[in-house]
């Protein structure tokens, strides 16, 4: 199993720059886990792909159905945005160095891989990942890396 951020899932679903090492190392590793936030910037994602013209009315709604399917079919494992996560996240905030810059949701995905005892988080933004020591977990972009 894998923890993939928003930025990966999307590549499951829309062919996007590097969708296609994304996809074979979802395939290799089998079962994804995401925080269940992640799942809520997912659909936010698709809609904004929808309402900017990069999906038709036809390639959301079936790019939902998929993605309907593989939540039924147990390929994604969403993790609970618990009490301890929320409580972790903010003692992050507290103790961050001035200098890493770290959205909300990225601290929370952090910190969900963290808590829930994987050592790597797979991601394209370069902000979480250069965030990812903070918090001991490592970062790996599959796509950029060559």
């Amino acid at each position: 199993m894998a923890y993939f951020d928003t930025a990966y899932l999307l590549k499951c679903y829309l062919k996007e720059q590097g969708w296609q090492r994304v996809r074979a190392l979802a395939a290799e590793r089998g079962r994804i886990a995401c925080s269940v936030y992640g799942r809520l910037e997912l659909h936010a994602a698709l809609h904004r792909k929808l309402r900017e013209g990069k999906l038709t009315p036809e390639q959301h709604q079936a790019v939902l159905r998929q993605l309907s399917l593989d939540e039924a079919s147990g390929v994604w494992h969403w993790i609970p945005l618990s009490a301890a996560v929320t409580t972790a996240v903010v003692d992050l905030f507290r103790h961050l160095p001035s200098d890493v810059f770290l959205r909300d949701g990225d601290a929370v995905h952090l910190i969900s891989a963290r808590e829930h005892g994987f050592q790597e988080i797979f991601s394209s933004d370069r902000r979480l990942l250069a965030a990812a020591p903070h918090v001991g977990v490592t970062g790996e972009d599959v796509i950029d890396a060559d």
